[in-house]
C-alpha cells in the first residue's frame, strides 16, 4: 500500500470524524466519539503490543520490525500512535541514504543538516556537469523519500535554495569584462 493510499484512508478518517461532530444530538456525538476513540485506543495497544514483542524475540523480530517500520501505511501507522521503533532523525538519515544513488545518476547530492520541530533541514547540491536534473526535481525526490520515512514531518527546507553558485562560470559571463577592459584601453590610448 503506497503513502497516498495511507493519506486517503486519513483523510476519509477526517472526513468521518467531522460528520460526526456535526450531529446535533448531543448524546449521540458524545457516544460517536467515545466509540472512535475506543477503538483508536484498542489499535493502538495492540500496535504496541506487536512491537513489544517483535523487539523482545531477538534479531530476526528485530528485522522484522524494521521492515514493517519502513512499509508506508505501517510506518504511518506506528507514527500515528507514537510507538515508531526507530528514531526520526534515522528514518530520515536511511532514507537519504536509499536516495542518494538516484541523486548521484543526476549529479546530485544530499547531507542531512538537522531535524527540529518538524522542520528537516538538508543540503541539496547538484555538480553541473554532464546531464542532470533540474534543482527542483532533486528537491522533489529527496522530499519524497523523507515523507514516506518520517510521514510526520512539517517541512524538508533545503539550505542550499536559491543558492545556483555551481563554481562554474559561463564564458559569456566573462565576455563583458573583456569588452570593458578594451574600452578602457582604448580610451586611456
Amino acid at each position: 500500500m503506497e503513502n497516498a493510499e495511507f493519506q486517503r484512508h486519513a483523510e476519509q478518517v477526517e472526513d468521518r470524524l467531522e460528520r460526526v461532530n456535526s450531529i446535533s444530538d448531543e448524546g449521540a456525538r458524545t457516544t460517536a466519539l467515545e466509540l472512535m476513540q475506543s477503538l483508536m485506543d484498542l489499535h493502538g495497544a495492540g500496535l504496541t503490543r506487536v512491537v513489544e514483542v517483535l523487539s523482545e524475540t531477538g534479531e530476526s523480530g528485530r528485522e522484522a520490525l524494521a521492515k514493517l517500520g519502513s512499509d508506508p501505511l505501517i510506518c504511518g501507522l506506528l507514527v500515528l500512535y507514537g510507538i515508531h521503533p526507530v528514531a526520526l532523525e534515522e528514518r530520515i538519515a536511511s532514507a537519504l541514504e536509499r536516495v542518494a544513488p538516484q541523486l548521484r545518476k543526476r549529479s546530485g547530492a544530499v547531507e542531512l543538516v538537522g531535524v527540529n520541530e518538524g522542520v528537516v533541514r538538508v543540503a541539496i547540491r547538484s555538480s553541473g556537469n554532464g546531464c542532470h536534473s533540474s534543482p527542483e526535481e532533486l528537491q522533489k525526490m529527496v522530499e519524497q523519500a523523507i515523507r514516506e520515512a518520517a510521514p510526520e514531518i512539517e517541512e524538508v527546507r533545503d539550505e542550499n535554495a536559491g543558492n545556483t553558485n555551481t563554481g562554474f562560470v559561463p564564458l559569456n559571463m566573462l565576455q563583458p569584462a573583456n569588452s570593458e577592459e578594451k574600452k578602457y584601453e582604448e580610451s586611456a590610448a
